[in-house]
């Protein structure tokens, strides 16, 4: 007997060995057969920001004529921007009346990416620049180990070739920069190589929060000094243990140690019309589920094959708020079965993926 517990909507908050096989988790699948109460379609209207964080594939060409044709020059990203209005007046520049007792913004808030709740922590742009490879590898995510060949992933990847521009995925103040021989930042020295660690001016639940960018060949960056998001930092490479040229990245929450890593996936900010699947494969005794094999198939319209497995066993940890122990990122909004194979079979249960937002699914296993 399977038992299946579904939760779905956004919460409320209460290693790297490179594999050049990336296309294998990203291929067309066929559209998924029709259920006896087909689910309706869903149709989004909310009009996009000014100056969203950009993702598309464009050539230089293009970019170029882009921001030449941008004058003035939108707001930026980090801006939140005031809903259009019809009303002619709305336009007319509004009197600040100066005030005394003007409370002053916490530290602590994270910048505000437009179309993400403040439930949520999409606070991380891709460390990539537009017209590169701004996705994330399906092949080595966070927490997997391929098929136990490799050990437990504690970042995700960027396949870029080497003298890729890397930038800063937030704003925040450079704790490492340098070569790992004698400091030790991973299993091992000289794991990384050349590496930069920034902690990032937000805080979650008061805790600190780091990134660090790996197998670097550049670094253009020194220990104190402030970047600023979407800032050039360093050029990618293929230092330390990557066999191939690729940029690693990681969060780590509360301390910068190896041991404190959580799933960038749930902090990188969407493509657009995109969100996030998280959840947890349990056993009855509330134990985890150590590399379950986990399929999305799209019920309500075709879709990209999506896969992954739960978590391996180590230094593996879930996010602080979701606890989750597998994660897949960028899905197209609709509506979904999540497959998980056991032993007895194949276990389904369903879930609904909103634009921006992360939803979660448990399942639990009587055996």
């Amino acid at each position: 007997m399977i038992a299946i517990i579904v939760l779905l909507g956004t919460a409320a908050f209460t290693a790297c060995q490179s594999k050049q096989v990336v296309s294998a988790a990203i291929v067309e699948a066929a559209t998924a057969a029709a259920t006896e109460s087909p689910m309706p379609a869903i149709v989004y209207t909310v009009a996009a920001p000014l100056d969203l964080p950009a993702f598309e594939l464009i050539s230089a060409e293009d970019l170029a004529a882009t921001e030449s044709a941008q004058s003035p020059k939108p707001a930026a990203a980090d801006t939140v921007l005031p809903a259009a209005s019809s009303d002619a007046a709305a336009t007319a520049t509004p009197t600040l009346q100066p005030t005394a007792t003007a409370t002053p913004q916490p530290t602590f808030t994270p910048p505000a990416l437009p179309l993400t709740s403040s439930d949520e922590h999409y606070w991380l742009r891709r460390p990539i620049a537009d017209g590169g490879t701004v996705w994330t590898d399906k092949a080595y995510p966070y927490g997997h180990t391929l098929g136990g060949t490799l050990r437990p992933h504690h970042g995700v990847e960027f396949y870029v070739p080497t003298g890729t521009e890397v930038l800063a995925a937030a704003s925040g103040t450079v704790v490492a920069a340098g070569d790992d021989s004698t400091e030790q930042h991973g299993p091992t020295n000289d794991f990384y190589g050349n590496l930069i660690v920034i902690e990032l001016e937000s805080h979650i639940q008061g805790k600190p929060v780091y990134n660090l960018y790996g197998h670097l060949s550049e670094i253009w960056v020194t220990v104190g000094q402030h970047v600023d998001a979407k800032q050039v930092i360093a050029l990618s490479g293929n230092s330390g243990v990557a066999d191939g040229p690729h940029l690693h990245f990681e969060v780590r929450v509360g301390q910068n140690q190896y041991e404190n890593t959580r799933n960038p996936l749930l902090w990188l900010y969407p493509f657009p019309d995109r969100g996030t699947v998280a959840g947890r494969i349990v056993r009855s005794d509330g134990s985890l589920v150590y590399e379950a094999p986990v399929r999305l198939n799209r019920v309500d319209a075709p879709s990209q094959y999506l896969a992954t497995t739960s978590y391996a066993k180590g230094s593996i940890n879930g996010d602080d708020g979701w606890h989750e122990n597998f994660a897949l990122d960028d899905v197209e909004a609709g509506y979904y079965e999540v497959i998980v194979s056991t032993a007895q079979g194949k276990v389904k249960s369903e879930v609904w993926v909103f634009p921006y937002q992360t939803s979660f699914v448990e399942i639990v296993l009587d055996r």
